[in-house]
């Protein structure tokens, strides 16, 4: 496959989650082939484990970022001695 800009992958797989393999470690890569494509995170995370081993690749949505949605922030607390 041949290699395509954001915009030609934001048009071809609109309102997915995009596994893109990448030539150069960037913050904002601005084109790359796609490896694999799904509307389910978990999906393209478990194909992607298999498929890209040993190669450079990043992962975005192609479609709008929801504003409203609330993560939650998950800490792992020291673990104290046990007293008997």
């Amino acid at each position: 496959m041949t290699a395509l800009n954001i915009e030609q992958i934001k048009q071809h797989y609109p309102d997915e989650w995009v596994l893109l393999k990448i030539e150069e470690e960037t913050t904002h890569p601005s084109h790359g082939e796609v490896l694999f494509h799904s509307k389910d995170y978990l999906e393209l995370c478990y194909k992607g484990s298999e498929i890209a081993k040993n190669i450079l690749t990043t992962i975005f949505f192609t479609g709008e970022q929801n504003k409203r949605r609330k993560w939650l922030k998950a800490t792992r607390l020291q673990e104290q001695p046990k007293t008997i």
